[in-house]
């Protein structure tokens, strides 16, 4: 079914909004409530579901669209173009744990199954792929929700992912600065140094598969970067929690950027759920 401009932004906002204050002000409603420990996980998925793909659902249905308008549309199989850029960010966290003596304590699948805390996993599972839908969805919103001149995809992409760079970049050094005046240890400043080297060795391996010919708009990419980087970020817990939420809303910027890239190159949600999905059971970087 067609939807203005104006119904796109009120969608696209409305969903944002969820995402970014639902989760606070649930807490806050739920933290005066007595929950047993059993019901705890549950709850937590519920939350996740509520704050992230439940509004998107509810507005598809309302504005009687199809989910072939969102990309969901012929066969799976081009997640696997998504699954090949997680491998420098897998990379850049194994190689921070071997530093520590233990190089997949960073990789949630293995993690589970050799600590079988498999409730946890779920959960960051599920809050991963749950992400990456409300990116596709914002990013497809986002198409029609703002006027914009078309651009070609690969010097967009290449625009913008230099912010996204520079942002990682500055706080990786404040951050590395404050591990280093607290004494903190070796290992979390090699994180601190390779993980935003895995996010630019993904973008680079999404920006050689782009088409030359394929258009997109800025907004279409700027919008899952700025959903997904403000969505866990938080200003309480001191200037170091500050600055290190600062350097990983960088990095989920970026990530942002390459599922507006895949979509937008594939058209097809398929591609940037297996990047999703990659990120969820290999990293502990999605929400």
């Amino acid at each position: 079914m067609y939807t203005s401009p104006e119904e796109d932004r009120s969608d696209l906002f409305l969903a944002g909004a969820v995402y970014i204050l639902g989760p606070q002000v649930l807490g806050i409603i739920l933290g005066r409530v007595p929950i047993p420990a059993a019901a705890s996980p549950l709850l937590s998925l519920l939350l996740i579901v509520a704050t992230t793909i439940l509004v998107p659902l509810l507005l598809i249905r309302y504005r009687k669209q199809r989910l072939s308008e969102f990309g969901f549309a012929g066969p799976p199989g081009s997640a696997v173009a998504g699954l090949l850029p997680v491998a420098p960010i897998v990379a850049a966290y194994v190689i921070a744990g071997a530093v520590a003596g233990s190089p997949f304590t960073a990789v949630p699948l293995l993690t589970a199954v050799n600590g079988g805390t498999w409730v946890g996993f779920v959960v960051q599972a599920v809050a991963g792929l749950c992400a990456g839908l409300l990116a596709v969805y914002m990013t497809v919103k986002a198409r029609t929700a703002f006027r914009s001149d078309p651009d070609y995809l690969r010097p967009t992409m290449w625009w913008l992912g230099r912010f996204a760079a520079i942002a990682a970049a500055v706080t990786s050094l404040l951050l590395l600065l404050s591990v280093v005046v607290r004494g903190g240890a070796l290992t979390t400043g090699v994180e601190i140094l390779l993980v935003p080297l895995g996010v630019a060795g993904a973008a680079w391996l999404v920006h050689q598969r782009l088409s030359g010919s394929q258009l997109t708009t800025r907004a279409s990419l700027i919008t899952p970067m700025v959903v997904l980087a403000i969505g866990p970020f938080t200003l309480f817990g001191g200037a170091v929690a500050f600055v290190a939420g600062l350097w990983r809303a960088a990095l989920l910027a970026g990530i942002g950027l390459l599922i507006g890239a895949l979509i937008e190159s594939k058209r097809t949600a398929w591609a940037p759920l297996g990047l999703a999905a990659g990120l969820a059971l290999l990293t502990p970087l999605l929400p």
